[in-house]
């Protein structure tokens, strides 16, 4: 009883700060979208007897593009359950434009960096190559909304240059078309791949805003509607690029509580803290997660009842809830089991979300952030 009312009170103190509405809104948030990380299932294995831990790792174990029957299974969740005004929930995609072009890269002997396009990577994987076009779908539907997460979920600079230095790891997942060899579980002195946005040196500055420039001209482009947020892969980003990212049209930051700003001067990383709500020095809005249903994340945890918690918490605080839910959860290439009951649990939490809070409204981030914009008028 006691531990239950300390959980409570836990809950409620992190949705003190941040703007307060009458309405129930839910966004999911889902990031990692068109990003390669484990190609297949013989990729996986090739690695795990190769000494690589992938099995350590859950985005290893479980991530990949999502196939065609990933999509329209999620899709038909996602349309099978509507909202007071009669919406469907919609998933926020947070997704990259690009992966690394592996055959280019390797033939120019790594002295240069070259990318191709998320529909052109899909189009490659058996599995995969009309999966952009149910990404269309999706988007018609209002099931499926993309939002820019990144050109790609890679840090170039660090990538090249272990490329270049042949570390073992590095070079063996190259080989077998993968970039994402999580720093949790390498065997190698090194900083992440994965935080794009990171920097090392003050150069890195002017190469991640053009990577920035670059990658959101390519959003608006290939969806022909511009990205009205943003979130940083690993949550890790530079406080200086959101004057850039004013300046292209975003609107909005997607993110955690902590913003985790490098600075190569220092070599320090300085945590912010933000809130649903703020508003930083350039207009820019911060929208805070503060629910998570994370299946793939530990298999040992009620997730549908901690996310019910959660979001009961953030409706008690007149707080928008904003669920975070990376791809991994409904992906099914390396093990279909993962996706099959992560999805029975999705079904699970919609229909208890329906039945608990029937006025509740499911909205996109932007959506979420107009709402807040208005408020803040």
């Amino acid at each position: 009883m006691i531990e239950t009312f300390i959980r409570r009170k836990y809950m409620d103190f992190r949705n003190i700060r941040g703007s307060r509405m009458c309405r129930k809104i839910v966004v999911f948030e889902s990031d990692d979208w068109g990003s390669i990380r484990m190609p297949d299932k013989e990729t996986y294995f090739c690695l795990l007897r190769n000494g690589v831990r992938v099995d350590n790792c859950p985005f290893m174990r479980y991530d990949s593009l999502a196939t065609e029957q990933d999509l329209s299974l999620l899709f038909e969740v996602l349309y099978s359950y509507r909202d007071i005004r009669d919406n469907p929930p919609v998933l926020t995609a947070n997704c990259v434009m690009a992966n690394p072009d592996f055959k280019k890269i390797s033939e120019n002997n790594f002295s240069e960096y070259f990318y191709e396009l998320v529909p052109e990577t899909l189009r490659r994987y058996p599995q995969c190559t009309t999966s952009w076009e149910l990404w269309k779908t999706g988007i018609r539907n209002r099931l499926f909304y993309p939002q820019f997460h990144g050109r790609e979920h890679l840090n170039v600079s660090r990538w090249m240059k272990s490329l270049r230095t042949n570390l073992p790891e590095t070079r063996l997942a190259f080989d077998l078309n993968v970039f994402g060899i999580s720093k949790a579980i390498t065997y190698e002195n090194r900083d992440s791949y994965m935080e794009a946005y990171s920097i090392d040196t003050s150069d890195d500055y002017d190469k991640i805003i053009s990577v920035i420039i670059e990658g959101l001209g390519l959003f608006r482009d290939k969806f022909d509607f511009s990205s009205d947020s943003f979130i940083a892969p690993n949550y890790v980003w530079p406080s200086i690029i959101e004057k850039t990212l004013k300046e292209e049209g975003v609107r909005y930051i997607q993110g955690q509580r902590i913003q985790f700003s490098p600075d190569p001067i220092t070599g320090r990383v300085k945590k912010i803290s933000h809130y649903t709500g703020q508003r930083n020095k350039y207009g820019l809005i911060y929208t805070v997660r503060n629910c998570a249903f994370e299946p793939s994340l530990n298999d040992k945890l009620d997730w549908v009842d901690e996310c019910l918690a959660q979001v009961n918490s953030a409706f008690r605080c007149r707080k928008p809830a904003i669920i975070t839910s990376h791809r991994l959860n409904f992906i099914g290439a390396i093990d279909p089991s993962n996706r099959d009951r992560n999805l029975i649990k999705f079904r699970n939490l919609l229909k208890t979300i329906l039945f608990k809070w029937p006025d509740v409204e499911f909205m996109s981030s932007p959506e979420l952030g107009k709402q807040i914009d208005l408020q803040l008028l």
